[in-house]
């Protein structure tokens, strides 16, 4: 029975295809795959269940970045076990890692991040390469949050191939909807124009024009808890069917727990789907960042340091353990706006 549905998913979404569809495991999650919150997030289009965005979240969608109000900085690095043994030249570890910047400006936020990924795995066959994205974020209407982003990459293993894709994507935060709070919706499209081809043929990866919509909000609001979901759904060019969901516990405003799940139709159809949950925490600190006058100048006397970890299992025995980090520079602003009276 299983077996039959997958078969009706892949034939669904394989219809009218023109070019063939072969992504390598993970191929879909390349730009994901260096830094814990995203293993972790759900993947979410909407920012997460509790909102929390890094200069990494806009290769997910480039609107989100125009939710944070701080200069913020990230830093990953994810190690990959290979549990099958060295044979025919497969290799047993591999590697990414990742850095990233957003600067809020009165008229927009831009952000950008730089991803290496070196995988020679036989049976997670991603390559080696680098990927740069840019990306900006404006609000409009109050509550409307567009953006747009540029990506360049380069793969020198596998196969020496380039790309360049050009992404877009829109939020909705509608606050405070009946039980549900911070209450979001978003849509984007991710890799329009030249993707990786997998060899010489097309086959490319992460997917052309994938269409990707979610929603995103807190269900437990206290004064020391606060629990959010997500849920996304993904069409990369339709020809497969991607869903993530993810779950978010913030403690003591101290420490979140992350942990998310994804079920990948043509993965699951080839039985490279991995039915287990990732799980991951993140820590915010407090931290002072000196007493100069271009810190008093921008208000960054007061920061946040979030440093995170996670673990992602992949079928075929690997794992994934991540490490990173977030700096938000200065604190975010929680008062309404200066309204005086003439």
């Amino acid at each position: 029975m299983k077996k039959s549905f997958l078969s009706l998913v892949a034939g669904l979404f394989s219809l009218g295809a023109v070019f063939a569809y072969n992504s390598p495991v993970q191929g879909e999650n390349l730009f994901y795959l260096s830094h814990p919150e995203l293993l972790t997030g759900g993947i979410s289009v909407a920012g997460g269940g509790l909102e929390s965005i890094i200069p990494a979240s806009g290769t997910i969608n480039p609107a989100l970045i125009g939710l944070e109000e701080r200069v913020t900085l990230d830093l990953g690095y994810t190690g990959m076990v290979n549990g099958l043994p060295k044979w025919r030249g497969n290799k047993k570890y591999a590697q990414a890692f990742g850095t990233g910047i957003l600067i809020p400006t009165d008229w927009a936020t831009f952000g950008g991040e730089i991803e290496f990924i070196l995988n020679e795995f036989l049976n997670m066959p991603l390559g080696d390469s680098f990927h740069i994205k840019s990306f900006a974020s404006k609000q409009f209407m109050d509550r409307l949050y567009i953006g747009v982003g540029l990506g360049f990459g380069y793969r020198w293993e596998f196969a020496k191939d380039w790309m360049l894709t050009l992404d877009a994507g829109a939020l909705y935060d509608f606050g405070d909807l009946g039980p549900l709070k911070n209450f979001r919706v978003a849509v984007s499209t991710n890799n329009i124009g030249k993707t990786f081809n997998k060899y010489m043929d097309w086959q490319g990866y992460p997917g052309f024009f994938a269409i990707r919509a979610g929603a995103a909000a807190e269900l437990i609001q206290t004064e020391n808890f606060v629990l959010g979901v997500s849920a996304d759904v993904t069409t990369p060019f339709f020809m497969n069917f991607i869903f993530d969901t993810g779950v978010q516990m913030r403690i003591c405003d101290f420490v979140q727990i992350n942990s998310s799940w994804e079920f990948n139709a043509r993965e699951a159809y080839y039985d490279c789907n991995s039915w287990l949950p990732t799980l991951g925490v993140v820590f915010k600190f407090n931290i002072g960042m000196g007493s100069s006058d271009f810190v008093k100048k921008h208000d960054w006397s007061k920061s946040e340091l979030c440093p995170s970890a996670a673990w992602k299992n992949v079928d075929y025995d690997i794992n994934m353990f991540s490490l990173g980090a977030a700096l938000r520079l200065g604190q975010k602003d929680r008062s309404g706006p200066d309204i005086e009276m003439e």
